[in-house]
């Protein structure tokens, strides 16, 4: 498998423990390290978390 760049999409749908999700990225951890993503997704979460005063959340991101 060869490392990849998570989007945005795909972040929302592992914090919502969509199974097909979790199951891909215990497969890719298997192999890698760490997961990917670019600044603009880091922004993109950490802005959407801070909106909706999910600290926790943000804590755990």
């Amino acid at each position: 498998m060869k490392p990849v760049l998570i989007d945005t999409n795909i972040l929302s749908f592992f914090f919502r423990n969509h199974s097909l999700v979790v199951e891909r990225f215990q497969a890719y951890l298997k192999e890698h390290d760490k997961i990917n993503i670019s600044i603009i997704t880091y922004y993109e979460i950490v802005s959407g978390l801070k909106h909706r005063d999910a600290q926790k959340q943000l804590i755990s991101f």
